[in-house]
């Protein structure tokens, strides 16, 4: 960038921050002072005691972004290197210490040198980033286009925030969603990994947290848009996880909810998709057939994205499994099959007891036997492999029960196969109308 680029930039940015600074509560400048006020607090122009003189406030906000000359004594950006006049802290740098905490600090300085190019790209951090009234939220990607398709998106949300404030932008949208959005359509690398950074420099702590996606979601949600009982089951998880208030009001929307499912926090299990899908049909009374059916698509096709994992060697299990609940009191032995299906000796031991009954009863084949031993090692493994594969046997088992005419989940009207007609992913930053369905 130009000398000139950065007057440009500053001269904006100074702009916006004295409007801010100046505006009256309850407009969209004040909502947007919140957002400075959020990442520093400290500076003069987000201080409760700050100047209210536009002119005033306009001179002292200028300084902060003059050049640095080239004086002998300039030190080297903390950030890029580059010769810098300036040394910052806490109170014009998001998360960094104060000049307090001098232990942290270059020796003998009371903040980080930051050439001006840097100290405009922190005050320019908001306008690219998924901003709230109180927190921030930035992406890094392995691939360079979706982290620009993301801040391009949320260079547009900002803009409507400063002028019409928070209360006009969809309610309970997250940057989760826009990720998702955005991975969809700009990965070039299916094996792109995204991060989500979302912090808060507040009077008193900073705090960070951070949640990635694993590499190969990019490609997950490519082949998900394009498998019709895949997309379908998405847009089924979506209108369950919307969240309301007494009133009805949205305070989650199940577009970002969903897509939340597909990060993970540092140091936490992953899988998050996996055991949402799992937990909410546990019980099949509450979930329709056919949205059953769409979960089992959606759980097969992670696992086949994320671990190469396909059904094949789980059909001799679940065969055995659904044969055995269909020969007699299909209600009393699917109940008793749900209680062990999540523990492994629990269902090592109903694995037993089912091929024993089934050999008793002359229902069993030869050929069964082996494929089901084969997979059972992996089946009462411990850990998140062994939970995965049981989780997904699951499906399979209610699968397999249908096709032998054991109705498994609640009875709908969305349930009848003639409904062929054409279906798409739906855009993960829609207005989530449809889900008071």
């Amino acid at each position: 960038m130009t000398t000139a680029d950065l007057d440009r930039v500053a001269a904006r940015i100074v702009a916006d921050v004295v409007r801010a600074a100046t505006a009256s509560p309850g407009s969209g400048g004040y909502d947007w002072w919140k957002v400075l006020f959020a990442l520093y607090p400290n500076a003069k122009p987000t201080h409760a005691k700050r100047d209210r003189d536009p002119d005033r406030l306009h001179e002292q906000v200028s300084a902060l972004f003059v050049a640095d000359g080239d004086a002998a004594d300039l030190l080297p950006c903390a950030f890029c290197g580059a010769p810098s006049g300036a040394v910052w802290a806490k109170s014009t740098l998001p998360m960094f210490d104060s000049p307090r905490a001098l232990n942290t600090l270059p020796p003998d300085l009371g903040g980080w040198p930051v050439c001006r190019a840097c100290r405009l790209a922190m005050w320019a951090l908001p306008y690219g980033a998924w901003v709230t009234a109180g927190s921030a939220t930035v992406l890094t990607c392995d691939d360079g286009e979706v982290e620009r398709a993301f801040v391009a998106r949320n260079v547009l949300r900002s803009a409507r925030a400063r002028q019409a404030g928070f209360q006009d932008l969809p309610a309970g949208a997250g940057p989760e969603a826009v990720a998702v959005r955005m991975l969809r359509e700009h990965a070039q690398d299916h094996l792109a990994a995204t991060t989500l950074w979302m912090f808060k420099n507040d009077n008193q702590e900073p705090w960070l947290r951070v949640m990635s996606t694993r590499t190969g979601v990019a490609r997950f949600l490519q082949r998900m848009s394009a498998d019709r009982a895949c997309a379908d089951g998405w847009n089924d998880l979506r209108r369950v996880l919307v969240r309301r208030d007494a009133s009805g009001a949205v305070t989650t929307s199940g577009t970002t909810a969903a897509a939340r499912t597909l990060f993970d926090f540092e140091l936490v299990p992953g899988d998050r998709l996996l055991r949402e899908l799992r937990n909410r049909s546990t019980d099949p009374d509450k979930v329709p057939t056919r949205t059953l059916w769409r979960w089992r698509a959606l759980f097969s096709l992670y696992m086949e994205v994320m671990y190469e994992v396909t059904t094949k060697p789980l059909e001799p299990a679940a065969h055995l499994l659904a044969r055995w609940i269909a020969a007699e009191s299909s209600r009393g032995r699917f109940n008793e099959y749900r209680q062990a299906a999540g523990s492994a000796y629990p269902l090592h031991k109903l694995l037993m007891t089912a091929h024993a009954r089934l050999l008793l009863d002359g229902a069993e084949t030869p050929e069964m036997s082996p494929g089901v031993a084969a997979v059972l090692p992996e089946l009462i493994a411990d850990g998140p492999k062994g939970w995965r594969l049981r989780a997904q046997l699951y499906f399979e088992v209610a699968t397999q029960l249908n096709r032998l005419g054991v109705a498994i989940g609640k009875e709908s009207a969305d349930d009848d196969p003639a409904d062929d007609a054409p279906t798409r992913f739906d855009d993960p930053l829609s207005d989530d109308s449809d889900e008071d369905a």
